[in-house]
């Protein structure tokens, strides 16, 4: 008794400084920015990449990209135990550090003594792991990031973080993509991927002293015992939080249904160098930088849901350009470009705005049960989605159609369909939930 006591008394007696506040939210930037190099370093054309030098097919490529949705499912059942804890930083520390380390592994993959088969079984495995460690935490990473930031401030600061994550993380990308063309014209490609996944090491590392540098506020543990049934019941039965499980329900559906197979696309069917493919990129996130501060002052003077629902709707727009980026024709450099830019300045929107949306209609009371279920939710939707567009990538790999003397293949009739999905997610935004401030 005397224990629990002191506990709580503890607890209740913390408290951080403004200074505190100030660096833990320039340690959230750093940890932003490493985060995002890791991430894209490891996923999209890197990705795509690296499991065709292994031996993977399109299909494969793209189950494989499917597998960070898949693993927020396990955002189902983590509560239980995070909810219990006075300080969520230790664990939400090692679990992020644990997905870096694990994907760090991936470079050996190579020079191991067994089968293909077993290699990329192997791959999509440590692949898998390390996701399900990120999402062991995410509710409790974003409850604690959020909580640092006043929300009079939310909008300016999200949007501050995103410029400096996006921008940096860019201009690794475009280095390195035009580094590993000159060692594949070398003949020395598994070369550069060592060179890749030391970059990663040395984010990771960036990224664990991040970590270490956040001060974690004092947050208040969940009153009620909560019970496997209340992972299930407790998000539905709020009303208000109704609509955004629906919401991100629509998202997990129509964003996924494309979003494995873009990178998959440009390298295997467009057969686009890393080169011209990161100066995309770096474009995308040049227009991302600019726009993301007229998207945060948008926020912080209508809503995040505004926001979401603009952006959203500009995201559709940019899948269905998609569908006109056919093969053997300059106007498809045009396309690419152009695709590149509207979805750097739709994703700025989407990012700062989907980020706060949950966090907004969630009530405190246990949290990242809340956040848990959706992200949940969503990404098994979002695994269902895309694996059904997987099928349909094997299924029709010989169709080829025309449409208006343009090559049709059955990646740009996934675009075209999740195009169409995502602006009915934005027209769910403006009749459903009323972004209004």
């Amino acid at each position: 008794m005397d224990k629990q006591y002191k506990n709580n008394t503890a607890q209740n007696n913390y408290s951080l400084s403004v200074n505190d506040y100030e660096k833990s939210r320039l340690m959230v930037i750093l940890e932003g920015i490493s985060a995002r190099i890791i991430f894209g370093l490891t996923t999209g054309a890197f990705l795509t990449g690296y499991l065709k030098f292994l031996g993977a097919d399109d299909e494969l490529c793209g189950q494989i990209a499917a597998i960070p949705v898949l693993s927020s499912v396990i955002q189902f059942f983590t509560p239980m135990f995070l909810e219990k804890l006075n300080r969520k930083k230790p664990i939400v520390t090692f679990f992020n550090a644990f997905h870096r380390i694990l994907l760090v592994l991936l470079v050996f993959v190579p020079i191991l003594p067994v089968s293909v088969a077993i290699r990329l079984y192997i791959t999509g495995g440590l692949y898998l792991l390390s996701n399900l460690m990120v999402n062991m935490v995410a509710p409790a990473t974003t409850t604690m990031f959020i909580s640092l930031v006043p929300q009079k401030m939310r909008g300016r600061f999200f949007s501050i973080r995103e410029k400096y994550l996006i921008f940096i993380s860019s201009v690794v990308n475009v280095v390195l993509g035009g580094i590993l063309d000159k060692f594949e014209l070398r003949g020395k490609t598994y070369e550069g991927y060592i060179l890749m996944f030391a970059i990663v090491f040395i984010a990771m590392i960036m990224n664990l002293v991040s970590y270490l540098g956040i001060k974690e506020p004092p947050l208040s543990r969940t009153k009620s015992k909560i019970s496997l049934k209340n992972l299930f019941t407790m998000p539905l039965k709020e009303n208000r939080f109704r609509k955004i499980i629906i919401l991100f329900f629509l998202w997990g559906l129509s964003v996924n249904f494309s979003s494995p197979f873009f990178s998959v696309y440009m390298v295997s069917k467009l057969e686009l160098s890393y080169t011209f493919i990161t100066i995309c990129g770096l474009v995308n996130s040049l227009c991302y930088v600019i726009a993301v501060s007229v998207w945060g002052k948008m926020a912080d003077k209508k809503s995040f849901t505004y926001t979401a629902m603009i952006s959203i709707a500009l995201l559709g727009v940019t899948h269905i350009i998609w569908f006109l980026a056919a093969n053997g024709t300059f106007l498809t450099y045009l396309i690419i470009m152009l695709v590149h830019i509207t979805g750097g300045i739709s994703w700025a929107g989407i990012g700062i705005s989907l980020y706060n949306i949950p966090y907004e209609y969630t009530p405190e009371e246990g949290r990242t049960v809340y956040l848990g279920f959706n992200a949940a939710l969503s990404g098994l939707i979002g695994f269902i989605s895309s694996m059904l567009a997987s099928y349909m990538v094997g299924a029709m790999s010989d169709f080829n159609g025309i449409f208006l003397g343009l090559s049709v293949t059955q990646f740009q009739l996934i675009f075209l369909i999740s195009g169409l999905l995502i602006l009915v997610t934005s027209a769910y935004i403006r009749f459903a939930i009323r972004p209004e401030k």
